[in-house]
């Protein structure tokens, strides 16, 4: 029996011999296919004392695990656990059988690891969109949206154009597509039609995105930008750079002193307007109550909807001021008064919307394209009811994560607050979700059928007065208020709660528009 060096160095001889021709290397590659079992050593005596090769494809494998030693197969689990057993109990008598019993070991540690890995994506998978999009659980929804969904197939879609259009993707994407989309109702003529919108409080961090996502509009052919002069930025720096966007809208900004009255001063901003969005209002501090808040930035809002009833009365006004329960109901009280419609004062709820359906989207995996989750109620804490029932991308969450979501959308403001360590509140979700509100208030001006957003407006589908729910936008504003629709039972729950709580904000705002009015 020759020695191992003595093998090793005719195994060399013998590969720099049989690779010198092709029929030589074809005579290797036809013994390799005859099924010589891996990991073994064949000896074969030859002539000046050759011996043969290690052939198979597991060769390779063992190569990688430890030295090319005698033992049974990789296939062979009972005989590498014995190998991996003797390591523990028996010890190993000779350095051959200790490098097999390695080669066991790691043959058990890496499929280990390999399995845990394995099992780890499936139960806890990675919340990667590549993850969600290609692994094999997605592959049922695929191919239900590649053959039944509106979109084509990955493979039949037709080449991108080189040139990337900017605008294009922020409209494709940030503005999603509103309404229904099982038939496209033909385009009016009105469509072309270009809006005037205005921003009130177009300098502060909720208005300059918000400014800027309204700028990239298709339908606005003039934007305003309107904040007073103590403002962080001046009203007159935002239009300019806003200005400068590859888009056909005009931009320009007015700015008041702290003791201007806009029912005054914003004549020429406020005149035509079809849409006035205001993110206006302070925040609420430490040691101020509801109350508090609501007499200033009730006061605030007062003062903008005021110079609204004067001078764009036909105009929708979009209302992003804290607390939105209360200060909806007295500016469309106060509008009532003067004997203006009270539906074109609208609260900008659709934050909520858009929070429910990214977490729909992160439980689930589910493209978003395919998720709606109606918000109603109102639009702080308890208030605010996702029916998660009415998705049908939801009924796979169990029912206790789906009470977990419901809770997390109601402290979704809270969860922003915190991270960004009491320094900021929720503003370019919010600059997001009110471009979303004023996209689908264009549309329905424009004439487009079946606008629908959820948002916070004067209703008869419940005993309240004020309540959000789906509404449908049309030539002059709110056309149709849709009722609730069905709910689960925790739903019809929550609501008994929303009711008794928004009923009580809601007779605040009532209140405050009783002992005032517009001018």
């Amino acid at each position: 029996k020759p020695r191992p060096e003595a093998a090793r160095s005719s195994v060399l001889s013998w590969l720099s011999a049989s690779c010198a021709t092709p029929a030589a290397m074809a005579m290797a590659a036809a013994w390799a296919a005859r099924g010589l079992r891996a990991g073994a050593l064949v000896h074969r005596p030859a002539a000046g004392g050759a011996c043969g090769v290690l052939r198979g494809p597991t060769v390779i494998v063992r190569r990688g695990l430890g030295e090319t030693v005698v033992g049974p197969p990789l296939t062979d689990l009972p005989g590498n656990l014995r190998h991996a057993q003797n390591f523990f109990t028996k010890g190993s008598s000779s350095y051959g059988e200790f490098k097999q019993q390695c080669v066991s070991l790691r043959l058990f540690a890496f499929g280990g690891v390999t399995v845990g890995c394995v099992l780890a994506l499936f139960i806890d998978p990675p919340k990667s969109s590549y993850w969600c999009r290609w692994s094999p659980t997605s592959l049922p929804s695929f191919l239900k949206s590649m053959f039944f969904g509106k979109a084509p197939p990955l493979f039949l879609t037709e080449p991108s154009n080189h040139k990337t259009d900017v605008a294009a993707m922020v409209k494709n994407i940030v503005q999603p597509k509103l309404g229904a989309e099982e038939e496209e109702a033909p385009k009016a003529t009105s469509n072309n039609k270009k809006f005037k919108v205005c921003v009130c409080g177009g300098a502060g961090g909720i208005g300059q995105p918000l400014s800027m996502l309204m700028a990239l509009d298709d339908r606005v052919g003039e934007l305003c930008i309107f904040d007073l002069k103590i403002a962080m930025v001046p009203a007159e720096g935002v239009a300019a750079d806003l200005s400068h966007l590859e888009r056909p809208s005009k931009v320009k900004a007015y700015s008041l002193d702290k003791e201007d009255k806009p029912i005054e001063k914003l004549s020429e901003c406020l005149s035509g307007c079809d849409l006035v969005l205001v993110p206006a209002g302070l925040p609420r501090k430490p040691g101020m109550t509801r109350a508090d808040l609501l007499g200033i930035n009730a006061g605030i809002a007062k003062n903008i909807v005021e110079a609204c009833a004067k001078h764009c009365p036909n105009a929708v006004v979009g209302l992003i001021v804290n607390p939105v329960n209360s200060v909806v109901p007295a500016m469309a009280e106060l509008y009532k008064k003067k004997g203006l419609d009270p539906k074109k004062i609208v609260g900008v709820t659709t934050l909520d919307v858009v929070r429910a359906n990214k977490f729909v989207h992160e439980a689930t995996g589910a493209p978003l394209e395919e998720i709606d989750v109606p918000v109603v109620g109102g639009h702080a804490g308890e208030t605010i009811l996702p029916l998660f029932s009415q998705v049908e991308a939801a009924k796979a969450i169990p029912a206790d994560k789906l009470k977990d979501l419901d809770k997390r959308v109601q402290d979704a403001g809270t969860e922003v607050v915190n991270a960004k360590k009491g320094k900021g509140s929720a503003t370019l979700s919010m600059a997001y979700a009110g471009a979303r509100l004023g996209k689908a208030v264009l549309a329905g001006l424009s004439g487009e059928k079946g606008v629908q957003e959820c948002a916070y407006v004067g209703s008869s589908i419940t005993e309240l007065p004020y309540f959000a729910s789906k509404v449908t936008f049309g030539p002059k504003g709110v056309a149709a208020v849709h009722p609730l629709g069905p709910l689960s039972d925790h739903e019809k729950e929550r609501l008994i709660v929303v009711k008794n709580q928004l009923h009580g904000e809601i007779e605040a705002g009532v209140q405050y528009a009783t002992g005032n009015q517009l001018a």
